[in-house]
Parts: C-alpha cells; sequence; structure tokens
C-alpha cells in the first residue's frame, strides 16, 4: 500500500510542478492551471478515444496535504498583519464587512430564485455564490504582494464575517433540508461561541505575544519549524472543535505571532510549506470537479458569474467606503474578494443529497471553475479599471479610520 501512496502523490506533484512552470512562464496565477490539471488526471479525468486520462486517485493522503494548504495560507496571511491592527480597525471592518456580506446572500437569493423558483434551491444558491474563497483570495494577495497592504485588513475582517455567517447559514440550510433540525436558540448560541472565539483570541493572544516571543527564542531552525507548525495544527483543530473553520483558526493566530518579535522568521521558515501544499489544495480541489456535468448548466452558470462579477464589484466598493477606503485600496478590495470555492461546491453537494435539484453541484463547479479563472485576471488589472474616469470608483468622501 505504501509504494501505491508514494506514487500516486508523487505523480500528482509532477502535474502539480508542470502546472507552476507553465503559470510562471505565461506570468498568470497558478491557481486555474492547478485547478485545471486536477481535472484533468484525476478521478473524473477525459477519455480520449478508450484511453482515460485518470493518473491520481483521491486518497486520504492527498486530502491532508490539502488541508494542511488551506492552514498555511491563511496562517501566512495572517503574519502579514497582526492582532492590533485589526483591532485597531474594528469599527470600520465591522461595518464594511456586515453590510458586504448581507448584500451578497441577498443577490445570491435572487440568483436562486430566478434559476431554480424554489425558496429552499434559493438558499442554497446564496451559499454557493455568497461566500467568498479564503485559499483562492489568500493565494492572489501572496501572488499579486498585496497581503501588506492597508486594504487587505477589510479583506481579513469579510473573510472573518463570512465565517460567522457560515455556521448560522449551516444551521439553517439543515433545518431546510430536514424539516424540524432548525433550532433558533442553537443557531445563536454558535454565533456566540464563534465571536467569543474570535475575540477572545485577539484579545488574550495580544497578551501572550511576550510569552510566545520568549518561547520562540531558538538558535535550532528544526525545533523552531515544528514548534510553529504544531501551533497552526493545534488551532486548528481548536477551531473545528467549535465548529469554527479551521483556516480562520490559523488565521488568527498569524494574526498573534505577528505580534511577536520572531515575525520575519517565521514568514520565513513557513513560506516553502504555504507554497508547497497550497499547489496541492487547488489540484486536489479539481480533482472533485466533473466536466461531463457542465452542458446542461453552461448558461445558468455564465449568467451567475456576470451577476457575481458585477454584484460583486459594488458591493465591494459600498463596504470599502463604508470601511473608509477608495480609489485605488476600495478597487483592489473589489476586483479582489470575488472569487468562491471548495464551500460553494460542498452545499452544493449535500443540496442534491437531500434531493433537491441534481443541477446544483454542476452548476457550482462550473461556477466556481469561471470564477476562478476571471478572479484573478481582474484582480491583477485593478490599475486598470481604477483609471478609468468616474465608473469603477467611487468619490465619496472618506469616512472611518485613516488608512
Amino acid at each position: 500500500m505504501a509504494p501505491d501512496v508514494i506514487f500516486n502523490v508523487g505523480l500528482a506533484f509532477v502535474f502539480i510542478a508542470v502546472a507552476s512552470l507553465l503559470a510562471a512562464r505565461l506570468n498568470f496565477s497558478s491557481i486555474p492551471l492547478l485547478i485545471l490539471a486536477g481535472m484533468l488526471f484525476g478521478p473524473h479525468a477525459p477519455l480520449i478515444g478508450t484511453v482515460s486520462l485518470e493518473l491520481i486517485t483521491s486518497t486520504e493522503s492527498m486530502e491532508l496535504l490539502s488541508r494542511l494548504g488551506v492552514l498555511l495560507l491563511l496562517f501566512y496571511l495572517g503574519l502579514e498583519f497582526s492582532a492590533g491592527k485589526l483591532a485597531e480597525a474594528g469599527k470600520s471592518i465591522l461595518k464594511g464587512g456586515t453590510v458586504y456580506v448581507l448584500l451578497n446572500i441577498l443577490r445570491g437569493l435572487g440568483i436562486g430564485w430566478l434559476f431554480f423558483d424554489s425558496w429552499t434551491e434559493a438558499m442554497v444558491v446564496a451559499g454557493i455564490t455568497g461566500v467568498s474563497s479564503s485559499a483562492i483570495i489568500t493565494k492572489l494577495l501572496m501572488d499579486l504582494k498585496r497581503a501588506a497592504n492597508p486594504e487587505t485588513e477589510l479583506i481579513l475582517g469579510i473573510m472573518v464575517f463570512e465565517d460567522v455567517f457560515v455556521a448560522a447559514y449551516l444551521s439553517i440550510l439543515s433545518g431546510m433540508l430536514v424539516p424540524g433540525d432548525f433550532n433558533i436558540s442553537r443557531v445563536l448560541i454558535n454565533i456566540l461561541v464563534i465571536f467569543a472565539f474570535i475575540i477572545s483570541v485577539l484579545v488574550f493572544g495580544r497578551r501572550l505575544s511576550g510569552f510566545l516571543g520568549k518561547l520562540f527564542r531558538l538558535k535550532s531552525n528544526e525545533a523552531f519549524s515544528v514548534i510553529i507548525f504544531t501551533l497552526v495544527l493545534m488551532m486548528g483543530v481548536l477551531a473545528d472543535r467549535l465548529h469554527i473553520t479551521e483556516a480562520i483558526g490559523a488565521l488568527l493566530l498569524g494574526l498573534i505571532l505577528a505580534e511577536t518579535a520572531h515575525n520575519h522568521r517565521i514568514l520565513i521558515s513557513i513560506t516553502p510549506m504555504r507554497d508547497l501544499f497550497g499547489a496541492v489544495f487547488f489540484f486536489s480541489f479539481g480533482m472533485a470537479i466533473d466536466y461531463r456535468t457542465f452542458p446542461d448548466v453552461a448558461a445558468i452558470s455564465g449568467i451567475a458569474v456576470l451577476i457575481t462579477v458585477t454584484g460583486n464589484i459594488i458591493n465591494g466598493y459600498i463596504a470599502s467606503w463604508l470601511a473608509g477606503y477608495k480609489k485605488r485600496k476600495a478597487t483592489n478590495v473589489a476586483f479582489t474578494i470575488m472569487a468562491r470555492g471548495e464551500f460553494s461546491i460542498i452545499i452544493a453537494g449535500l443540496a442534491a443529497a437531500a434531493g433537491l435539484n441534481p443541477r446544483l453541484p454542476a452548476f457550482a463547479a462550473l461556477y466556481v471553475l469561471a470564477l476562478a479563472f476571471v478572479s484573478p485576471v481582474l484582480a491583477k488589472h485593478t490599475k486598470f479599471f481604477h483609471s478609468i474616469p468616474g465608473k469603477f470608483h467611487l468619490k465619496t468622501p472618506r469616512i472611518g479610520t485613516t488608512t
């Protein structure tokens, strides 16, 4: 069994390396190419005559490496900021993040009702189209070297707000899919637990930064890296036990460790692992997509992508304005946070398993794949959109915090 596992993972890395190299040569984001590689050589690979291109099997090893990739991506993003910076911008992020999430969900409900003519399906589509992909957005921020930009604090805030929304959303959706399963008190308790966890980590974590700084005074790079990696894993486990996205736990840990004097050393230590396992995540993500289901949903997916791009730009500008950003910073926010990811496909799968419209998984897969191509292009060329006078940025005086 062991040689088969090693061969499977090794072959996956061959295709990951080829996709990454091609992206570097084309000066293009590696995200869509890695997803395509997973589609081409994974369990749903195409047939050429009678020959299947399926060379990689989805295994527990691949899933583990994939989950580590998401943890490290979000942890690294937290390191680029700090709990102090996020706390200082708390009020402005609260306004912008709340409005952004609400507007996106309302838009998703409209799309769902338009295509499926049912409030239950509309609720599912709201989740598919309304929640951003933390992994894709983080990778974009890394690729575009914007992780330390001031406006990224709003993007971080939006991701945290979306995680709170997901807890309430899943509770409500489960009640719609399984009649009698909805419990308002359980929803409220889940939300309170998440807020308490986030606030506790940010408040007490900052106070522990001095202790952690002493803990990391190690000459051995091996011991240093092992301790950091262990902390990331344990924070992910703790978050998961509290029904919070494990990646958000890693993000919060990064925000805390950014307060220590060892921030730069941690960044250097974690970067190679972030790139390696992050690439596995996007490849594994592609392995779950079956292109054969696309023809039946091509039209509605295309319309949903257009509505999402347009609506996300508008919502992003509104959220940025409320958070105190304008012009180039607002453009960066609006054009960076439109990617959707693994959560969308999971929600569609749950809905199909509950007996809802069987086209939902195919719709979610094609929708996510299209945005995986569109989002990097738009995010990379925000300068072009910002330079078009009066069309793509608000000229309203900034309010809130100074950036």
